[in-house]
């Protein structure tokens, strides 16, 4: 990877505010009382009230106009994601601040749906460079060893995949199915990471719903996963986890053996890409997705999976629980000591929820594994949403918690 340029390396991204509802009567493109930039995104649109920002600190108030949950993104150099705010639901708003030491060209997208490239514009940052403020050291400590754990899981993450898809195109199907629940192990649980690359990780990890119907190239797991297990004609139809039937319908013309074989070498060339750039000392992870990223991991969790949408053909649903749960806890082992610091209580919380999770998830293992996910019933998703949302309520705090000086 080429040195990353003096803008991604001096952006720092200040917090997130909970997401809250609001009049939508209100939601206009203009200036928030508290000076920040309005951002109002609908089904079909991304309206600023400025793209002219000055190098300093900058804050978005993101309101959803629109009938989708929607999502709000800040790129800088390299199309590198420096910042987010997720899971904005019709008629909510979220807030998002963003420090811009440098000058230059930034991007920003709303994503209506939670899909695609969403619809960009681009920010124009002038002025004269500002220093970077400094997180607290501790929290720095932590973030780097992060990093380790992040390398080792991306090193077995490339190893799992070339085994995978060495046996998807030498015909050990049967191998190849039972493998696929595990190998995306080590992907789940290091997410934040991975979203930072936003070209790389959709090719890894896209869904059908990325490609607009087959207007963008259908890449990565979710491929293969799909030839793996051909959707059947109950699995079909619009309802939450299933097929869409123009999915359905691209399979059986779309998924042939030569085209599923151009898939898993892309998918390789792809994983040693995320792998090199992890590697590559110039790598910078911002730290404010590094604290958020406890949080981030668990919103997942509630975003595709607990509805069975992540892996609607396969239904190893569960196995990508457990791992956002293990990459979260991983994070929260970090930072353990600065939040027992500052407030024991809530680091007792926070071990006791994901206590209360881990026992719900552990009465669906089968064998090495998770049965398969169509046979969590109704109220078990619903039960386990539950507790998934009470879990991301807490960790929302630890980000305020960590970075006190």
């Amino acid at each position: 990877m080429a040195k990353l340029s003096p803008v991604l390396r001096n952006v720092v991204v200040l917090g997130a505010v909970a997401v809250t509802p609001l009049a939508l009567a209100a939601c206009e493109a203009k200036s928030s009382s508290d000076g920040a930039i309005t951002v109002n995104s609908t089904d079909d649109a991304c309206e600023l009230s400025s793209t002219d920002l000055q190098t300093g600190t900058a804050s978005f108030e993101v309101t959803n106009a629109g009938d989708k949950v929607t999502e709000f993104y800040v790129y800088g150099q390299n199309n590198r994601v420096l910042a987010e705010v997720e899971n904005i639901g019709p008629g909510l708003k979220g807030k998002l601040s963003v420090e811009f030491a440098e000058p230059g060209a930034y991007t920003v997208a709303c994503k209506p749906g939670m899909v695609g490239a969403g619809i960009r514009q681009t920010l124009d940052v002038t002025g004269e460079t500002k220093e970077k403020s400094q997180a607290p050291a501790d929290v720095e400590a932590a973030k780097a060893r992060y990093l380790d754990y992040v390398r080792g899981q991306l090193n077995g993450f490339l190893a799992q995949t070339e085994t995978f898809t060495a046996d998807v195109k030498s015909g050990n199907l049967d191998k190849a199915r039972s493998e696929f629940g595990r190998v995306r192990t080590f992907y789940e649980r290091v997410e934040p990471v991975a979203e930072s690359f936003p070209d790389l990780d959709p090719k890894i990890d896209m869904r059908w719903d990325d490609t607009e119907d087959g207007k963008t190239e259908f890449t990565g797991f979710h491929r293969i996963e799909r030839y793996l297990f051909p959707p059947k004609a109950e699995q079909i139809g619009e309802a939450e986890g299933q097929v869409a039937p123009a999915d359905a319908a691209n399979a059986k013309t779309a998924d042939t053996k030569e085209a599923i074989d151009k898939v898993a070498d892309q998918l390789v060339a792809d994983v040693k890409a995320l792998k090199a750039e992890v590697d590559n000392p110039d790598f910078q992870f911002e730290t404010q997705m590094f604290v958020r990223g406890p949080q981030a991991l668990i919103d997942e969790i509630a975003k595709t999976k607990v509805g069975g949408e992540e892996d609607r053909y396969s239904h190893t649903d569960m196995w990508d629980i457990a791992a956002n749960i293990d990459g979260s806890e991983t994070l929260i082992a970090e930072l353990q000591p600065i939040i027992v610091k500052h407030d024991p209580k809530l680091m007792d919380k926070i071990t006791a929820q994901f206590a209360d999770v881990r026992t719900f998830i552990e009465q669906f293992r089968e064998g090495d594994g998770y049965v398969s996910y169509d046979k969590v019933t109704v109220e078990q998703r619903r039960e386990l949403s539950d507790k998934v949302d009470a879990l991301s309520a807490t960790l929302s705090m630890v980000p305020g918690i960590v970075m006190q000086k």
